[in-house]
């Protein structure tokens, strides 16, 4: 009887190790699965100021802090920088990439992403204040990747205000490129300084 029980208790701890075992090799493949599908993830390849080839169309946008968006404009890189002069017809922008998207979500020609802008206050024509805009939108997709263009033009003297902006796109909850720039206020130019002509007097 002795030995019986002895040899009924190596079987049960030989069985539990075994499961453990078994555990151990399903929890390292579901680990080699998770590793295996990417988290989306993007990255900025360009940014600055640049000059408009052609300024594009104007059109409302009631998403938007003013209210408006410049449709089509064709843009071209003239200076790498995340200064930015406080003067209007300024175009400061960037150029993105995203990748590793859902395969479900690579396979559409659309995707839908988030786009954020956050900017010091800025007074409004009605009154109001806007630090930004939060939106969603749809980009294109091209062998399941993104690359597209984002930025922002100072085409009102209200849109004029010094600090930092930030733009930031989101695909669901994932925050996957953010880009900063810090609008200043430029020194004037010799040309901008006027010369002061003193009163003359009236004199009899």
């Amino acid at each position: 009887m002795k030995y019986l029980l002895l040899f009924l208790i190596t079987v049960f701890v030989t069985g539990c190790d075994q499961g453990a075992d078994s555990e151990a090799t399903e929890t390292a493949a579901a680990n080699r699965a998770a590793i295996a599908v990417k988290a989306p993830r993007g990255h900025v390849f360009e940014h600055g100021i640049y000059s408009a080839q052609r300024k594009g169309r104007v059109l409302g946008n009631l998403t938007t802090n003013t209210g408006k968006v410049v449709r089509r404009p064709v843009l071209e890189i003239s200076e790498t920088t995340n200064r930015i002069p406080m003067v209007r017809d300024t175009y400061f922008a960037y150029r993105y990439r995203i990748v590793d998207l859902p395969k479900e979500e690579a396979k559409k020609p659309m995707v839908e992403l988030r786009k954020v802008l956050v900017h010091p206050p800025m007074i409004l024509p009605d009154g109001s204040t806007s630090t930004g805009w939060d939106r969603i939108f749809r980009n294109r997709t091209s062998a399941g990747q993104v690359i597209a263009f984002d930025g922002y033009v100072f085409s009102e003297d209200y849109e004029l205000v010094e600090g930092d902006w930030t733009f930031q796109i989101w695909f669901r909850d994932q925050m996957l490129v953010e880009q900063k720039f810090t609008v200043y206020q430029p020194e004037p130019s010799a040309g901008d300084v006027k010369a002061v002509v003193p009163t003359a007097k009236n004199t009899i």
